[in-house]
Order: C-alpha cells, then sequence, then structure tokens
C-alpha cells in the first residue's frame, strides 16, 4: 500500500522528528517503502523557509534534494487534481491541503496528516500521526 504524506508527516519524517508522531504511524513510516509526496508540499517547505530560513540547517535546495532520496515518490500535480481540489465540499480555505487532499483522492491514497480538519473530512482516507 502507498501512503501520501501531507506536509508535516514529510518534515517530521525527513528531520527525524519521527517521535513526534503516534507510535502506530511510526511503525508504519519506519517500515513502508511505498511513501509518496505531492509536490505542493515542497512549495509549503520553501514558503516556510522564505518566511523563516533558520528552520532548516542546510541551504533550501539541498534540504529538498536530500529528502527525496528516502524512497518518496514525487506525484505530479495533474489537472485532474487541480480540478479536484475545488470539487471538495465544506473544505477550509488553504489552497495548500486542497491540492495535497485532492493528490490522495486522484490517485487513491490514504493521506498521513495530523491536521484535525483533514481527518474529519469525509472525502479524503487518512491516517492521523496523533
Amino acid at each position: 500500500m502507498t501512503y501520501l504524506l501531507d506536509t508535516i508527516a514529510w518534515l517530521s519524517l525527513v528531520q527525524s522528528l519521527v517521535e513526534e508522531i503516534a507510535s502506530s504511524v511510526r511503525s508504519l513510516i519506519a517500515s513502508q517503502t511505498n511513501l509518496a509526496l505531492s509536490p505542493q508540499s515542497i512549495i509549503e517547505v520553501a514558503q516556510k523557509w522564505s518566511k523563516s530560513p533558520d528552520f532548516l540547517s542546510i541551504p533550501l535546495e539541498e534540504w529538498i534534494e536530500r529528502a527525496l532520496l528516502h524512497s518518496i515518490t514525487l506525484l505530479p500535480i495533474t489537472p485532474q487534481i487541480a480540478c479536484d481540489a475545488y470539487r471538495l465540499r465544506d473544505f477550509h480555505g488553504d489552497p495548500a491541503d486542497r491540492v495535497i487532499c485532492a493528490t490522495a483522492r486522484q490517485y487513491r491514497l490514504t493521506l498521513v496528516t495530523s491536521d484535525l480538519r483533514l481527518i474529519a473530512h469525509p472525502e479524503v482516507k487518512t491516517l492521523s500521526t496523533r
């Protein structure tokens, strides 16, 4: 089975902060080789870095390059994902979350997240990191 990491789950995994994730999810991530990522998560990391460059210990490009070496498949954002992102009903306003959720839906993946709004959304299959 393949799981789509949301941005926070990806950051936690890559920055070796797995202890912040619930033990059930920690064991899944530790054993799971089929992990996927939306390019939207890279954009979110770059955005966070632009506001606070010290949040990464190495240059942004190097961090991203290393982060993508961890058996993570980068999934393209397709026109179908772009459309589906705005078909989600009763969804909060964050466009990044919309794209990430639509990616999970279009690829029929479970989204690994700690975001309670995403966990509670009936149209997105999630695995909580809480």
